[in-house]
């Protein structure tokens, strides 16, 4: 039986009171489900169902109205919120590749945590099935597959416990979508890392375990 790495329970998000048309505009209402230690989840629905939203509120970058998150049995409250965003680690759809080379960009995770242990740039890039002499590139200047890849290879140097995959794929033609997700596979699988991939593709659901369906902000179907 998996050990449980993300505990979800009554989770809810509404919009601003500024950008509501009503008084409250649920965007989550009472989502629950747990993530297993090593487990792949599969976060489906349509544009609009709730999902990036849910992975947002998941790595604490909006704050919901109700509900917590326990990761491996601790209250999220426990943590400090750069703590937590390390430990639970967010990939968005777009890639970003932040000014200099390839190499400072991994070097502003050392910066902005400082107790980190320092990984060889060259073994982050190796994991991320990138050459080394990519180190001294501009970032800005990579292909949109690559700078997915920079994107996990800074992911990983914060040692997380849980990916949150936003749609990883959507910027990608077929060939380095289907590079990527056997990538994240094979490194979820070595690390032993929990993830939630969202995505509207259902074909990519292939490497997760399980599912969850998301339907104007409620869990619809869990399996």
């Amino acid at each position: 039986m998996r050990e449980t790495a993300l505990t979800v329970e009554n989770l809810a998000v509404s919009l601003p009171p500024q950008l509501a048309c009503s008084r409250s505009q649920r965007l989550l209402n009472g989502i629950n489900f747990q993530l297993g230690h090593g487990e792949m989840l599969g976060l489906v629905g349509d544009s609009g169902s709730g999902k990036s939203t849910l992975l947002r509120a998941l790595a604490r970058l909006i704050e919901p109205d109700d509900g917590r998150v326990l990761l491996f049995g601790r209250d999220w409250d426990e943590f400090t919120p750069r703590l937590y965003r390390r430990k639970v680690c967010l990939l968005s759809q777009v890639p970003v590749a932040l000014p200099g080379t390839v190499e400072d960009n991994l070097g502003y995770v050392f910066h902005l945590h400082r107790n980190l242990p320092r990984v060889d740039p060259r073994h982050l890039l190796m994991e991320v099935n990138l050459p080394p002499h990519l180190l001294t590139q501009n970032a800005e200047t990579m292909s949109v597959g690559e700078k997915q890849r920079l994107a996990l290879a800074r992911a990983l140097a914060m040692q997380p416990q849980v990916l949150l995959l936003d749609e990883p794929t959507s910027a990608l033609d077929e060939t380095n979508a289907v590079q990527v997700l056997d990538l994240l596979t094979a490194i979820c699988s070595r690390k032993g890392l929990s993830a939630i991939l969202a995505t509207h593709i259902r074909e990519h659901l292939r490497i997760a375990h399980r599912k969850l369906l998301l339907s104007d902000g409620e869990v619809t179907e869990n399996e």
